[in-house]
């Protein structure tokens, strides 16, 4: 038996509507990264590899590190196990040949890149019942939230540590 959150109430609010809505995001990418044989560190990197990729644009460790939010050191390890698994492949970069490139492979294209793009065709074909007015202010509201939490992040980073 699945257990659905319950909906939010109307007098709750936004907040309360973004927060189901993350834990929904977050179970969905823990479900699919568990099909997948890999964690959910692993399956943002890899959804960041292919979305660079499909866009012509390069990925680097430091991409990956940025974008997870970890060490270069655990970008290490979660480059390894994308590797081990067969998703990804390092590839001498074609813009420095110093540096090393992340590239999916056959694999990732054609086993995660169809799963992924199913779960996106769905969320895009919610989103497409929007007006153009209601689009416009869940976006401005989205933009706002990322400003806010990414205006937090840096602050926290930036106060010193205490002793």
């Amino acid at each position: 038996m699945t257990h659905e959150p319950e909906e939010p109430r109307p007098e709750t609010g936004v907040l309360e509507a973004l927060q189901v809505y993350r834990a929904a995001e977050a179970a969905m990418r823990r479900r699919t990264g568990s099909a997948m044989g890999i964690g959910e560190n692993d399956l943002l990197a890899l959804r960041l590899i292919l979305d660079n990729t499909a866009a012509g644009r390069p990925t680097f460790a430091k991409d990956v590190s940025a974008y997870v939010g970890v060490s270069s050191a655990s970008t290490t390890l979660l480059i390894d196990r994308l590797t081990k698994a067969g998703f990804v492949e390092r590839r001498p970069s074609r813009i420095d040949k110093r540096s090393v490139e992340l590239v999916p492979t056959r694999a990732a294209l054609g086993d995660t890149g169809p799963l992924l793009a199913a779960a996106q065709e769905q969320i895009a074909a919610a989103t497409a019942e929007l007006s153009a007015d209601e689009a416009e202010t869940v976006t401005r509201f989205l933009t706002k939230m990322r400003q806010t939490v990414d205006r937090i992040a840096s602050e926290r980073t930036a106060r010193p540590k205490r002793t």
